[in-house]
């Protein structure tokens, strides 16, 4: 209940939140035309930046409502929202000429911070497809994609990982799960313990040395000899470095022996009597009573004595042990306290884990989700029993109305135009447009009877001057259309010339900022609060029923529609009867009407008249033949779990002022990346977003672009194809355009699905290597378009992603005609690269010093070296050798630097490489190319300025 509330009072805040940005659009349509290009990007991006936080909000409405009548809703919601944020961003990569987007200004205005701004994944990622489909992919034995050598993800898998042993060859072997966290604590433990137990040795043997008298003593003539030993930390290896060690299952307490006889030696437990004072005589003589008193005091005393100094030894313990407990304490306190305060100035971060409350939020959260199949089948049964209540106390109730509506419907037809007019198809509406009143009235009918006498008493020639008269308003209303489009052809002509000149003006009045988006938005929360405006969401139906009423009124209209379908063919006959009665007493000859056919779609001649598509989804043995088939030809292939969050990367921090206030164009930030994907995949969950075809990774080897690609696939849960050249290469050329299509359906019958190229260059070679011929790649892109491009539709959950390192070998044209975005991963800067440098030597532990110089091993590699590298050098140079010398040799950035150069000698994605990318990219991207073309106008502007500056000082 707690959790049903919470969740309400959220999607109330939420749904506030709707209105006011709806408030924000309708403000914006106030504000008059511009030609400010930067008054444009401060209101869009400001709307944009509300509905990146509105999509959060929803997507997390959606995930934890279980009403699954308000969740309906939601997703409408979330799906308009999400339409509209897409388009918003696509308004400012327009305005910037970039898939780079900065919205700094609007931050500091809704006084967020970038991750406010930075794109999450859905809720309903990854997609879940039909479990038949599943157990098909999941019981074949797939082989995992070749990332290459050199990418960023091609690091060895942390040793905090479970590793899962290869299946061997003999099934009867169970497979063997290595827990490697358990094992290195289990010896850590172990190590901790034996140095212990060799500690506590050593004190009890110095305490027997040093104090003999408060141990047993032993015989003279018997002496404690040294045992020779060898102490080892782990079993069957001997340490590096040999250190002597105590062994601590020796006990140094001698056995109890009799040495009663011997004069000189006292027996174990022995106490020698008290010494007393010396007693002065009393002369005088005590009498018996009083030596009798006198011994109970004494005896008295002595008591209190032994009890005080009892009290005093028990009162000295308590104070040593409160004394050494408070100064642990006070040590404890101060060294959390520099702890947390170094580690808010960022001094280091904390390398192990942490345990917070987010990880107790995120079970209840899936705990909460997993109850949504649950819900969604109660309300399919509800809706069930509702329909078949309905039918069962209903339906002849409604079967008599719907006859009797019909039956009077004929009579007044009868009684008025003495005729019964044409039941209407069950294409047009049936019975259904009789009850409502939709169909031809008597007296229209009688009209248009009266119309058709009169134009049989027209003579030929008026029939002619009506038609010419008729053919002249046609001609003239098509004139008048031609006429309009030419002159909406020409504004726009003068538009365009006009913006050339005097800049773009901008009307926010215009569809292009007032979308679909945004008009189906503001009807779903007008609609949604009409509906639900009597229903208390806070305190009614804290079990989240659905509300039956809604269920009974939409069963209700379905069942009244099934049963006049029903009851159709009989009252149809019924008119029949009726019509031939009539026929036969006006003696007039009875014609049957003609059965009229459903319209057909335009286009859809009968030469176009196409065969339905045989399904090939009916037979199972054919899906598993297929799929069997691509397994064979190492098309369907297993990938990593991945996330976006694996690539590491830093945001661009001062490029909202260069590119908007100095007119500079900034280098973007690793990080962006994420978010420019992240909006590439919302269309690839069960939400009707739109999506691009095909995306083309550029970068210089090891820039993460394999990582990417498993990331894409592992967030929207695809199935991942891989149509390299290598793999391609067995395929003959004859068989290729068949094998493409093959490919192509167990994508559709599998998606969501992705079709990965790596080094898409090989297949639009300028000029084939020798060492490429045999392969014959270029078959691969003579069909990529035709045959896989062309075919995908924008309801396809189907994406194809291809890599490159070396673009400039391809041919431009054909490339560039199948992918519709182009991205070019950035170089590393310096943020990018500390955090390169943290993640690298973080999954190493707590053997790397904290205080090591990450800044100026940042700044000497920044743009440099990519994040393979960085990843293999710490790999080479931190091996298990060298982090066992760690206590004695701490960790030197002149270590990681040394390697680097030795390893890559010149910087492979240095600046001239990186342009060759940047120059190729800018012909292709048609972003790119006009970002190319103004900020060369803006520097010849530049230069033409400072030549006339120059020319005024002389």
């Amino acid at each position: 209940m707690a959790q049903s509330k919470a969740v309400a009072k959220f999607w109330i805040a939420t749904s506030n939140q709707i209105e006011h940005v709806l408030s924000q659009e309708r403000l914006m349509q106030t504000v008059e035309p511009t030609k400010d290009v930067r008054v444009v990007h401060r209101l869009v991006s400001d709307l944009y930046c509300r509905y990146v936080g509105l999509c959060r909000s929803l997507d997390r409405c959606f995930d934890q409502t279980l009403q699954v009548q308000k969740r309906q809703v939601i997703k409408g919601l979330l799906e308009a929202a999400n339409v509209r944020m897409l388009e918003l961003r696509t308004k400012l990569q327009e305005i910037e000429l970039s898939e780079f987007v900065y919205v700094d200004g609007a931050l500091q205005e809704l006084h967020l911070i970038p991750d406010d701004v930075e794109a999450v994944r859905p809720c309903y990622m990854p997609a879940k497809r039909s479990v038949e489909f599943q157990s098909l992919i999941d019981s074949r034995k797939l082989e995992k994609i070749d990332g290459g050598n050199s990418d960023e993800e091609e690091s060895e898998p942390d040793e905090s990982d479970q590793v899962v042993e290869e299946e061997p060859e003999n099934p009867l072997r169970p497979v063997v799960k290595r827990d490697r966290m358990k094992e290195r604590l289990q010896a850590a433990l172990s190590l901790i313990l034996a140095h212990e137990k060799a500690r506590q040795a050593r004190v009890r043997q110095t305490n027997f040395r040093l104090h003999p008298d408060r141990y047993y003593p032993k015989p003279i003539d018997e002496e404690i000899e040294d045992i020779q030993y060898d102490f080892f930390f782990r079993p069957g290896q001997q340490m590096l470095y040999p250190v002597k060690r105590t062994v601590y299952n020796w006990d140094f307490r001698m056995k109890r022996k009799n040495v009663v006889n011997f004069a000189y030696y006292k027996p174990p437990g022995y106490q020698a009597p008290i010494a007393t004072e010396p007693v002065a005589k009393d002369t005088s003589i005590k009498k018996p009573s009083q030596i009798q008193q006198s011994g109970a005091l004494e005896e008295l005393a002595e008591s209190n004595r032994l009890e005080a100094r009892k009290r005093q030894r028990l009162n000295n313990a308590a104070a040593t042990i409160q004394h050494c407990w408070r100064r642990y304490h006070t040590r404890k306190v101060a060294k959390r306290a520099r702890y947390e305060r170094s580690k808010f100035l960022g001094l280091f971060d904390a390398l192990e884990p942490t345990e917070t409350n987010s990880s107790i939020v995120d079970e209840v959260r899936a705990a909460r989700r997993e109850r949504k199949q649950e819900f969604d089948q109660a309300f399919l049964e509800a809706i069930e029993d509702e329909k078949a209540r309905i039918l069962r106390t209903r339906g002849p109730a409604l079967l008599e109305d719907i006859g009797d509506a019909v039956r009077a419907w004929f009579r007044q037809w009868y009684d008025e135009a003495h005729a019964f007019d044409v039941i209407p198809e069950l294409f047009q509406g049936g019975t259904v447009l009789i009850v409502r009143g939709e169909t031809l009235t008597p007296l229209e009918y009688l009209e248009q009877e009266r119309q058709k006498q009169l134009d049989k008493l027209k003579s030929a020639e008026q029939r002619k001057k009506e038609a010419e008269v008729a053919k002249a308003a046609k001609e003239q209303e098509q004139l008048k259309r031609r006429e309009e489009k030419a002159r909406l052809k020409e504004l726009a002509r003068e538009k365009r010339a006009r913006e050339k000149k005097e800049g773009k003006t901008y009307d926010f009045t215009e569809p292009e900022f007032v979308s679909n988006a945004y008009v189906t938005l503001e009807e779903i929360i007008r609609r949604y609060r009409k509906d639900w405006e009597f229903i208390n969401e806070l305190e009614d139906n804290h079990d989240e029923l659905p509300i039956m009423e809604w269920i009974t009124l939409e069963k209700m209209a379905e069942v009244h529609q099934e049963l006049h379908h029903e009851v159709h063919e009989l009252l149809k006959s019924e008119r029949e009867l009726l019509q031939m009665a009539l026929c036969k007493d006006e003696r007039i000859k009875y014609k049957p009407p003609k059965a009229k056919k459903p319209p057909r779609a335009k286009g859809k001649g009968k030469s176009n008249r196409k065969e339905p598509p045989m399904d090939i989804t009916a037979d199972r043995h054919a899906v598993e033949s297929m799929i069997d088939e691509l397994v064979a030809r190492n098309v369907l292939k297993s990938y990593r779990s991945r996330t976006l969050e694996d690539f590491i990367g830093d945001i661009s921090y001062c490029a909202f002022e260069r590119r908007n206030r100095l007119e500079q164009d900034p280098l973007p930030g690793m990080g962006e990346v994420r978010t420019i994907l992240r909006s590439y995949l919302y269309g690839m969950g069960p939400l009707s977003v739109p999506k691009p075809k095909s995306i083309c990774l550029l970068g210089p080897s090891g820039c993460g672009k394999t990582l990417l690609l498993e990331a894409i696939c592992h967030e929207t849960g695809s199935i991942l194809f891989d149509l390299g050249v290598d793999t391609c290469g067995p395929v003959p050329a004859s068989e290729f355009p068949a094998f493409l299509q093959l490919v192509l359906a167990v994508a559709r019958l599998v998606q969501p699905s992705v079709i990965a190229i790596e080094g898409i260059h090989r297949a639009f070679y300028k000029k084939i290597p020798t060492h490429d011929a045999q392969t014959d790649p270029g078959k691969l892109g003579k069909h990529l378009f035709k045959l896989i491009v062309k075919q995908l539709k924008p309801e396809d959950k189907i994406l194809l992603v291809a890599t490159s390192d070396a673009p400039w070998l391809a041919k431009v044209g054909p490339l560039k005609k199948c992918f519709e975005k182009f991205l070019l991963l950035p170089r590393p800067d310096y943020g990018s690269t500390v955090l390169l440098w943290q993640h690298a030597l973080r999954r190493f532990g707590v053997g790397v010093p904290r205080d090591i110089d990450l800044s100026a091993l940042a700044t000497a590699t920044r743009g440099c070296y990519s994040a393979g590298q960085i990843l293999r050098c710490t790999r080479e140079v931190l091996g298990i050798r060298r982090r066992m010398q760690f206590g004695r040799k701490p960790l030197d950035v002149a270590e990681l630097l040394d390697r680097l150069l030795e390893s890559t000698g010149e910087c492979p994605s240095a600046e001239k490489e990186y342009e060759k990318f940047v120059k190729w990219h800018s012909k292709v991207d048609r972003l790119a190319k006009m970002r190319t073309k103004l900020m060369r106008e803006r520097q010849q502007l530049a230069e033409q300025t400072r030549a006339k500056e120059a020319g005024t000082k002389k």
